[in-house]
């Protein structure tokens, strides 16, 4: 176009030029004139095209600028893009279009090959990509390529534009590389929804896959069942044998799980040592027994781990819904109910759920609930029984017992809440403040005249597995002003099943600490003459199932007497509960019995009771030997 004004303003330079000379009388000479006139304008015209050329190289330098940062823009942007014609073939890809190169099966160095797409893209999205281009929409979604854990994914628009007559005239495909993105929420979602260990599903998808069948069971009127497994004895194999063969037994159980269990039937792994079955609809009440009798079977397999022998069993509760519950959660309460209910009958069986094991899991929550405020709420009270020494019938000291006054719940006894304590772990907190009052009580006493009373305090396997034993004993020493020596803890036979370095190392402390330990009920627990050698018990305690028909069994005499010599073996002393009539001390007495406890004496009363009794008692005492 600029050339075209130059040539126009040339001729007419060249016309006025003419005109000068020819018509224009004027007294120069008129060839003069005619070139003066024609190099006028032509230095007119020079300057006026040199603007405008200058005009025009300083748009397409901005044109270039602006073209460079475009391409700039696309070739570092985080999207891969295309310009396709309607015969889908590229116009143009930016230089990001390795994300889309690497999709071109046939050869990766070749320009992409859209055609190749529809091999990997789900016909279902092609078609609704049609259908979008069609209308003239843009369709946005993922598209997959591939077929194995190496995936692609690309998060995708494709926008179709048409010119004025509405015919299609390209496609723009704008695609981003999300293929980490997915991995990353692949893997998040596996965490969040399958047990790290095992690898089956967790809780979580347990329960949304539970509430999944009970809405297509109640769809289709069906029922199905539902299998609550829980390990016994893991706790101890964890103590004794540690951490790393306790997940190699729950890895390996899984295991025996997935091949009992068809794979179209979820297993969920509910966390520690706790197993969910989802049987399906076709699964009834005896293919449900054989299946839990096939696990059970499975579970007491022993394991060989690290050289290690380990022999486990089962607990298995089963409910089934709609009988037993019409959601989930109530489903998931009436097996484990059924579950604990196989436990309390000694493990190792399965239960199916019935009304009475409800009754009995409320209960137990009940307990729960009301026993987290027992302390605040002043309803613990501490009885005590008298310790007599045989030699010479003095008063020697008390055994502590825990009561609970809780009028809605009818004052439950000790052997229904502390079970229920120690399960919850509020076993703690309770004897941590049984041994700081017991410790307390004695100082109270001591400055009432009932001086030099030994203190018997008993201690749940929890406060040693759970919690620390040694600082609490410690703390309760201090705070009370108690001598150690006068301080005793009975430990049941089952601790020492899980003989470990730390509970040795607890012992250990405990005798640092100045206390004596009483190793209680012995006879009727695990306890072996290695455990009386290893750990240093002071005082022996016969459990009262052996003292009761003393006086008329030889058997029971015979048991007694040789409990009594093991014990002076090892220089413990011997103390025998549940003594009950004369006869049964004299046994005992004659048997070299330290000391007794039992009815015959008194039965565990309340601090005030108790010192009014021992008073009464030492006047007794008193007065035969005046």
């Amino acid at each position: 176009m600029g050339y075209l004004f130059l040539a126009i303003g040339l001729c007419i330079s060249v016309g006025l030029s003419a005109a000068s000379y020819i018509v224009l009388e004027t007294p120069y000479q008129p060839a003069l004139l005619a070139l003066a006139t024609l190099s006028a304008c032509s230095i007119f015209l020079c300057f006026c095209f040199c603007v405008y050329l200058d005009t025009l190289h300083s748009k397409r330098r901005a044109n270039q600028r602006e073209n460079q940062q475009l391409k700039m823009l696309l070739e570092h942007g985080s999207s891969a893009m295309l310009l396709l014609n309607p015969k889908l073939e590229p116009e143009y890809i930016n230089h990001r279009h390795a994300t889309l190169t690497k999709l071109d099966v046939e050869d990766p160095k070749k320009l992409i090959n859209t055609h190749k797409w529809k091999q990997h893209v789900a016909p279902e999205t092609r078609r609704r990509i049609r259908e979008a281009i069609a209308e003239g929409k843009a369709w946005q979604g993922e598209l997959r390529f591939g077929d194995s854990e190496f995936d692609d994914y690309l998060a995708t628009t494709i926008t179709p534009i048409y010119n004025s007559r509405g015919d299609l005239s390209n496609i723009i495909v704008c695609c981003e590389d999300i293929s980490e993105h997915k991995a990353i929420a692949d893997r998040l979602f596996i965490r969040e929804h399958y047990n790290v260990l095992t690898g089956l599903p967790n809780r979580q998808f347990a329960l949304r896959s539970l509430s999944a069948t009970i809405d297509k069971c109640a769809a289709l009127q069906q029922q199905f069942m539902l299998i609550y497994i829980d390990l016994d004895r893991i706790r101890y194999i964890n103590e004794s044998l540690g951490h790393f063969v306790v997940d190699k037994v729950l890895i390996e159980t899984a295991e025996r799980l997935r091949l009992a269990v068809p794979d179209e039937q979820l297993i969920a792994h509910l966390g520690a040592d706790e197993f969910l079955i989802i049987l399906d609809t076709s699964s009834g009440n005896d293919s449900a027994r054989e299946l839990a009798e096939d696990l059970l079977e499975r579970c007491r397999t022993p394991f060989y781990i690290e050289q290690h022998e380990v022999n486990i069993s089962a607990s298995v509760g089963l409910s089934q819904y709609p009988a037993d519950g019409n959601d989930s959660n109530t489903l998931m309460r009436r097996a484990e109910a059924a579950m604990f209910a196989a436990k309390a009958d000694s493990g190792n069986r399965f239960c199916f759920y019935d009304e009475s094991m409800s009754h009995q899991a409320d209960r137990r929550l009940d307990l729960e609930s009301h026993l987290r405020h027992a302390i605040a709420r002043n309803e613990l009270e501490l009885y005590y029984q008298p310790m007599i020494n045989l030699t010479n019938h003095q008063l020697v000291g008390v055994e502590v017992l825990l009561r609970w006054h809780n009028s809605k719940l009818g004052n439950p006894a000790p052997d229904e809440f502390i079970p229920v304590a120690e399960h919850s772990g509020q076993i703690i907190a309770i004897g941590s403040w049984v041994l700081e009052q017991a410790c307390k009580q004695i100082i109270a006493w001591s400055q009432a005249g009932l001086a030099n009373l030994n203190v018997a305090v008993n201690i749940s396997n929890k406060q040693f597995s759970d919690g620390d034993i040694v600082k609490n004993v410690a703390h309760a020493l201090k705070v009370s002003g108690l001598p150690a020596r006068q301080l005793e803890l009975e430990i049941t036979e089952g601790l020492l099943i899980n003989d470990t370095p730390t509970i040795r190392r607890q012992f250990k402390e405990l005798k640092s600490l100045g206390i004596h330990l009483s190793l209680d009920d012995f006879g009727t627990g695990y306890a072996s003459l290695s455990y009386l050698k290893r750990y240093p018990f002071d005082t022996l305690k016969i459990d009262r199932s052996f003292v009761k028909d003393i006086d008329h069994c030889e058997d029971s005499v015979a048991l007694t007497n040789a409990i009594i010599a093991m014990a002076h073996s090892f220089k413990m002393k011997v103390i025998a509960e549940g003594v009950e009539n004369l006869n049964q001390r004299r046994i005992l007495r004659e048997r070299h019995c330290d000391m007794v406890q039992g009815y015959l004496y008194s039965p565990a009363l309340p601090a005030g009771p108790f010192l009014e009794w021992a008073k009464r008692y030492a006047e007794m005492q008193h007065s035969k030997h005046v």
